[in-house]
């Protein structure tokens, strides 16, 4: 079944992969965005210009309405239960921003299905950028063990990728431990919690799925509940898929997070998949509520089977192109 590939088997067929690209065309799908700030707890500095390697070029569908959510994720055949299983694939239909009206009135279990449908396929996404991210530098890694001298494109693209995970570009270990994918059971726990399934302001408005803070005026939206002796804003983000990238480099770079880090590198070393229930205890500095934050994260993933998304995978065929014009 498809939930039972492991990580593992993926990082070695990406290595495979780089082993038959030439350097030019290995480096020459680097593209540059801007992360700005990222952290929930202080301390980031605005960041811009970031060598990126991009995975596949997907678009993004404009949904008008939440009603018409549900509708163009049925013609996809984007079925929730099989993914549970590990049966199927997760389409590659990508919504650039939630709808307005996300807040309407709904069924509840409309509305969860609504945003997992929603949500699952941008973390996968970004999931896939991480894990292309890494598995060339672990063929970088292999490189360098070897005694082999990196080609000056390839160093470049190494040093641009360690300053966005602010390590050292000598320092393989610290690099691979920080370039490396999320969890889906939690990043969909983390979605839920601090968009309110989708129906905050801050994630309606602002495409903001994760409550990042900037300290930047203008820079997002001002919380009703914020102290008059407080000056972040929670950042607003272009589309939920920038929302979403911006928290996978959180979580991999920030110092606030460093035990997730090492617990998620205990689960790899030990080859066991990774478990969003025991990642999400680490995160007890993501919310001013600390132990009760944590608490809330265990409750969704138990009370929503969060967990059976883990091993959830996308499907590498795009969606049918008549699909994506009859969702505009």
């Amino acid at each position: 079944m498809w939930g039972s590939i492991s990580f593992i088997h993926e990082y070695k067929r990406a290595v495979l992969a780089l082993v038959v690209l030439s350097v030019a065309a290995f480096y020459g799908a680097a593209i540059a965005y801007p992360v700005g700030h990222l952290d929930r707890d202080g301390g980031a500095l605005p960041y811009a210009g970031v060598t990126h390697v991009a995975a596949i070029d997907d678009p993004m569908i404009e949904i008008a309405s939440v009603f018409d959510l549900g509708p163009t994720m049925d013609r996809a055949g984007f079925v929730l239960k099989p993914i549970r299983r590990g049966d199927a694939l997760v389409p590659r239909l990508f919504v650039e921003n939630l709808p307005e009206d996300f807040n309407a009135p709904m069924a509840i279990e409309q509305r969860k299905q609504t945003f997992i449908r929603t949500v699952l396929p941008l973390i996968l996404k970004a999931n896939e950028e991480v894990r292309s991210e890494r598995g060339q530098l672990m063929a970088l890694e292999e490189q360098v063990s070897s005694g082999l001298e990196i080609p000056e494109e390839a160093q470049l693209w190494l040093d641009n990728l360690a300053e966005k995970y602010r390590a050292s570009s000598n320092d393989f270990t610290t690099l691979l431990r920080r370039v490396d994918t999320v969890s889906p059971t939690l990043a969909l726990a983390q979605s839920i919690e601090e968009s309110g399934w989708g129906r905050s302001r801050f994630s309606r408005l602002g495409n903001a799925l994760y409550g990042q803070r900037v300290w930047s005026k203008g820079g997002g939206f001002v919380p009703e509940e914020r102290g008059e002796e407080e000056k972040f804003e929670v950042r607003a983000f272009d589309s939920l898929f920038e929302s979403v990238r911006s928290y996978v480099v959180n979580l991999n770079r920030h110092y606030a997070y460093e035990g997730y880090r090492a617990e998620r590198s205990r689960m790899r070393s030990g080859k066991t998949p990774f478990d969003g229930r025991r990642l999400s205890g680490t995160l007890i500095s993501y919310s001013e509520r600390r132990e009760a934050y944590v608490e809330s994260l265990a409750g969704l993933i138990e009370g929503n089977r969060l967990w059976q998304f883990e091993n959830a995978q996308l499907s590498s065929e795009p969606v049918n192109k008549d699909i994506l014009l009859a969702a505009r």
